[in-house]
């Protein structure tokens, strides 16, 4: 390995550590029962949006299949055909649901319940150590 490569690998390291350390930029602190860290809107928004991005590869799969069944190409079988047609249903309700207006409202009901889940959690755990 040259020199210039062996230098490039470091660098490449070192940035990808750097980039590790910088994308944690959360404010909120971790629950020190079950290192729960809460949402933020903006994160809640970001998912929504990667979210949208899978349904719509997904979809297009489907549709893809779906044509090359309806075109011949690559037949399905009945079972096959049928459970496609499902999912792409149920992917198409998926991405509507995912395209609707999302405001700071839904975001805090999201939040809301990410907390009661947590403070259920901890009381489980609670309860689990006090049996020990």
């Amino acid at each position: 390995m040259t020199r210039l490569a062996s230098l490039n690998i470091v660098f490449l390291l070192f940035n990808f550590q750097y980039f590790l350390v910088a994308a944690d930029t959360r404010l909120h602190r971790r629950d020190d029962v079950t290192g729960h860290i809460p949402s933020t809107h903006e994160e809640i928004v970001s998912r929504r949006e990667e979210h949208h991005d899978v349904f719509s590869t997904r979809l297009a799969d489907l549709s893809r299949k779906l044509e090359l069944h309806s075109s011949g190409e690559q037949l399905l079988t009945e079972p096959e055909f049928n459970r496609l047609n499902r999912k792409k249903k149920a992917f198409e309700n998926k991405l509507e649901e995912l395209g609707r207006e999302f405001d700071e409202r839904h975001s805090s009901r999201i939040i809301w319940r990410e907390e009661l889940l947590n403070d259920m959690t901890k009381s489980r755990i609670g309860r689990a150590r006090e049996e020990l």
